[in-house]
């Protein structure tokens, strides 16, 4: 955390260097580089951006520099000119650098590198902090640029595009399997205080086969198998698996049919969130508001506890745990709120 706080307040200074005197408003913009260093969630909420930045500079080149594992999850983004994950491969010259959440080598390549305007997530970060706020996601972002554009709610719609092949994968996998209605169900996150309990994912499963006559799916990376596995071992009727088996964009392609996604604060929530179909996001540990699920079909549930947020690492309840205090029946209730035809 501290060298976090050391890259915002440098990545603040440095912004108002290369800003000073400047009307922002006025410089004409041709190459955009958004630095955008996090996880599959932080960059869900991110691709409105590249919308309104395409809209408001609808000649510009927009490059997109990412860690080489979620270049994936982006790869379809109409709005995106390329992506790059190797600092070798960057221009010389951008009229325009967004640091939306950088290190100290992006820091680096803007100082040797100046653009005509850098607007950058540290600013943004200190002037919540003086007001005691910290939005959600989608909100940080839209601050970074407003200096930029005018932005309304409405614009702020997460979007993950998915290719013909990607739509090929999902819908021959429902064919081969005969699957029509189907929830996905999420039982990985990428640390053990945010996973609910795996039997209470298997008692749910039960309850969407006998009141909604859904398949359930189970989605993930390989990491995820063995405990699919488990939670498959104590439902009463057959299940399915793509975990380990589909990429981003064919899980945003397959997503998009089902009728319900339920799973932890992990990439596969926010991935299924901006596909627009009813949701139950379950949180525990992370920090409130900053990653809930978007959108009118999506919903949560969340107890927040004195010590949250916290590290995730070492819980001060270990016999009941902020996730184990979530109960099939909230869960279930949520659902019912969400009101799915049968």
């Amino acid at each position: 955390m501290k060298a976090e706080k050391l890259i915002y307040f440098l990545s603040m200074i440095l912004s108002k260097i290369i800003n000073f005197n400047k009307r922002i408003e006025r410089i004409e913009v041709q190459k955009i580089l958004i630095f955008k260093l996090d996880a599959v969630g932080d960059m869900v909420y991110t691709t409105p951006v590249f919308r309104l930045l395409k809209q408001k500079y609808p000649a510009a080149e927009i490059t997109l520099f990412c860690q080489e594992s979620i270049k994936p999850l982006v790869q379809f983004d109409p709005h995106l000119h390329q992506i790059i994950a190797d600092f070798s491969l960057l221009q010389k010259h951008y009229d325009l650098i967004l640091d939306l959440r950088g290190n100290f080598k992006t820091l680096k390549y803007a100082l040797l590198h100046p653009p005509k305007i850098r607007l950058d997530r540290g600013s943004v970060r200190f002037r919540n902090k003086l007001k005691g706020k910290h939005p959600h996601e989608l909100i940080t972002n839209s601050q970074i640029i407003a200096s930029l554009l005018e932005i309304e709610s409405r614009d702020l719609v997460p979007r993950i595009y998915f290719s013909d092949e990607d739509e090929k994968q999902a819908s021959d996998f429902l064919k081969e399997n005969s699957i029509n209605r189907f929830a996905i169900l999420h039982v990985g996150a990428n640390k053990a205080l945010r996973k609910w309990p795996l039997d209470r994912f298997a008692a749910l499963a039960n309850f969407l086969k006998n009141e909604y006559q859904h398949e359930i799916i189970f989605v993930g990376d390989d990491s995820d198998v063995d405990n699919i596995e488990v939670v498959q071992t104590q439902i009463g009727f057959k299940t399915f698996s793509v975990a380990g088996h589909f990429g981003w964009t064919a899980f945003a392609a397959l997503a998009k049919k089902a009728q319900l996604f339920v799973g932890n604060e992990s990439g596969p929530l926010h991935v299924a969130a901006a596909m627009d179909i009813p949701l139950v996001g379950l949180f525990g540990p992370g920090e409130p508001k900053v990653f809930y699920p978007c959108g009118e079909k999506s919903t949560f549930v969340h107890h927040v506890l004195p010590c949250n947020p916290c590290n995730q690492l070492n819980c001060v309840n270990p016999e009941n745990t902020c996730m184990q205090r979530i109960s099939l029946n909230e869960v279930i209730n949520k659902i019912l709120s969400l009101k799915i035809k049968p």
